[in-house]
């Protein structure tokens, strides 16, 4: 059994093109924000006693109303695409058989949890999905 965690997994989520999600960033945030990208410096406003700086997301970001359901169906789309089915019981369960046992992953947002009787197999799986998610945290062992 291995746990894994996917770091900075809502920016692998694409917001909609067909919709503009506006972050404002105000003071301090607008100016650490201008240190990250100077460009962004032009863009700046003062709204009252405050800079103020309005950016338009091209990614889900944590907090926004959609982007969990965004990052959802990335991972389950991804989980399908290696073989993957999801359990009719309960949406973040998803299993596939792997010579003739079964594999097992579950999950809540971005913490997951993958099981199967050949630790050969739970490595491959994680390898597959840090090629569409990245470097992700990995804790293995038979006690979380």
């Amino acid at each position: 059994m291995v746990i894994f965690d996917v770091p900075g997994a809502y920016l692998h989520a694409k917001m909609p093109e067909d919709k503009q999600t506006l972050m404002v960033l105000r003071g301090d945030f607008a100016d650490i924000m201008c240190q990250v990208n100077p460009e962004y410096k032009r863009y700046v406003k003062g709204e009252g006693k405050s800079k103020v700086l309005y950016l338009h997301l091209l990614r889900a970001l944590y907090g926004c109303i959609e982007t969990a359901l965004l990052l959802y169906n990335l991972y389950v789309d991804t989980l399908k695409d290696i073989g993957f089915v999801l359990n009719p019981y309960d949406r973040c369960v998803a299993n596939k058989n792997i010579n003739g046992k079964r594999c097992i992953i579950c999950w809540y947002v971005v913490d997951n949890k993958v099981s199967h009787e050949d630790e050969e197999i739970v490595t491959s799986i994680i390898t597959v999905i840090s090629k569409h998610f990245g470097e992700l945290t990995v804790t293995r062992g038979d006690n979380h």
